[in-house]
């Protein structure tokens, strides 16, 4: 943040003789806010192992209720530059004990559920022509691996610099330092590896593969050693019928990910569009210090057809690499962000190893089809096959998603989606029944690997009910 505060003195002092100017900037901006109410419960039975019948299953509530959202200000383009901040807030409304937590509604640092408050965004940001730069706090949109991810209270922000260039014709270039995030219900910033929650492992059960340093990590197996910062490149090509994106970001002693994007787009016949597009990330070890060895990919490939009156279809497929080479035999680290897998639904992100998910799912737009106006649904169904074979150390329990998710807006009778960001009032309704096999050889599991599992995780369903007025 040093260098943020040193430009903005800078841009003070330079407009000194220009008061009128600067104040019309400061006068003439723009305010962004949301007030949102939000509340998630999840209730998942941990069931003990065939060869325990005498224990019964216990019960872990995950549940928070909350109101907060954000209040935001920026100040209009003088000489192209720009001042903005905004403050992020979460308070506990209702019943929230402090055995219920995980969910990240709320701010659990303190062993319960309580409020916070962040200054999430603080930037100066220069926009001419083809040119874009951002220096300070700020929120990332969409650069893939780095985004938002406002599936709770607040989103992830983020700390550094970008850049873009947009001087060739359809192309447009990204450049960015990030020096660290702020975690939804989190009140501070942390480097790139903390964020992305490298943990130990316990017991004969290690995550990380390889040679580390044990003296990089807490009592508790997590990250603890110095901050590491994160350059990125991202290169997005749009051309009439698609788009390709190509990505790179870059943490030192740590991983390298790179991720890779294409569709294509077109219309056999009047009122329907298809598109089919396909992902590819790869995640290697920079150096082994940090999480031992990390080589690891996924690949997807996605085929959708939208009609003009309101409907879309989706189908698509995912696959991790299962490498017990590698950090927690495969796993990616996808923690800076939206998870970018096709079949990453509500709660199942297709990042674990080993994964093959295979989604499908239908979209109704039920105002553009003259059904009900404000609506759209959405329902999506993945199975994901884990790795399960006794010698595979990293095995996992097999499981399927369905989700339903609702969109009501008081305020536009058609013609938006699921997570559309709308002015006014709207409602989210979002289900997701997750259904996990249980019927595996566990004490045979436990002989082969030499390391104990207590329990394996029944079904559960996950709610979530968001209710948001933006303006």
């Amino acid at each position: 943040m040093k260098i943020f505060y040193v430009l903005l003195s800078c841009v003070v002092s330079s407009q000194l003789f220009a008061n009128e100017s600067l104040q019309d900037a400061f006068v003439n901006g723009e305010v962004k806010a949301l007030a949102r109410y939000g509340t998630q419960h999840r209730d998942t039975n941990y069931h003990v192992l065939q060869d325990a019948p005498s224990f019964t299953p216990t019960n872990a509530i995950q549940s928070y209720s909350a109101l907060g959202g954000y209040l935001g200000y920026q100040t209009a383009p003088f000489f192209g530059l720009s001042l903005g901040a905004t403050l992020y807030t979460s308070h506990p409304l209702g019943n929230n004990a402090d055995d219920r937590k995980g969910l990240g509604g709320l701010d659990e640092s303190k062993g319960g559920q309580d409020a916070y408050s962040v200054l999430g965004e603080a930037f100066i940001e220069y926009q001419k022509d083809k040119h874009f730069l951002k220096i300070g706090r700020q929120e990332i949109a969409d650069y893939k691996f780095v985004s938002l991810s406002n599936i709770r209270m607040t989103p992830f922000t983020h700390e550094g610099i970008i850049y873009e260039n947009s001087s060739l014709d359809k192309l447009k270039l990204h450049f960015g330092y990030l020096t660290g995030q702020k975690d939804r219900n989190s009140e501070a910033f942390q480097g790139m590896i903390r964020s992305a929650r490298v943990n130990v492992g316990s017991g004969e059960n290690t995550n990380i593969r390889g040679e580390y340093n044990p003296s990089n990590y807490d009592s508790y197996g997590n990250y603890s050693g110095a901050s590491k910062d994160m350059p990125l490149f991202g290169l997005s090509y749009k051309y009439s019928d698609g788009t390709v994106d190509i990505w790179n970001y870059f943490v030192g002693d740590f991983v390298n990910t790179i991720y890779c994007y294409a569709d294509y787009n077109f219309s056999p016949t009047e009122g329907m569009d298809l598109s089919f597009a396909g992902q590819y990330a790869s995640q290697y070890s920079i150096g082994q210090e940090i999480a031992g060895t990390v080589d690891t990919w996924f690949y997807g490939l996605k085929a959708q057809a939208r009609l003009e009156e309101g409907l879309l279809f989706f189908v698509a497929y995912n696959e991790v690499s299962y490498n017990e080479n590698s950090y927690d035999g495969g796993t990616l680290f996808v923690r800076w962000g939206t998870p970018k897998m096709f079949n990453s639904f509500q709660v199942q992100d297709s990042e674990l190893a080993g994964t093959r998910s295979l989604g499908m799912g239908v979209q109704f737009d039920l105002g553009t089809l003259g059904i009900a106006d404000s609506t759209v649904i959405r329902f999506r169904y993945a199975n994901y096959n884990m790795p399960d074979k006794l010698w595979m150390r990293d095995a996992s329990q097999d499981r399927s998603e369905s989700t339903f998710d609702l969109r009501y807006a008081f305020s536009k009778d058609s013609g938006f989606g699921i997570f559309t960001q709308l002015d006014g009032l709207s409602l989210q309704l979002r289900v997701a029944y997750d259904n996990f096999k249980t019927d595996y050889n566990i004490p045979e599991y436990q002989k082969t690997h030499g390391y104990n599992a207590y329990s394996v995780t029944s079904d559960f369903v996950d709610a979530r009910l968001y209710l948001d007025y933006v303006f």
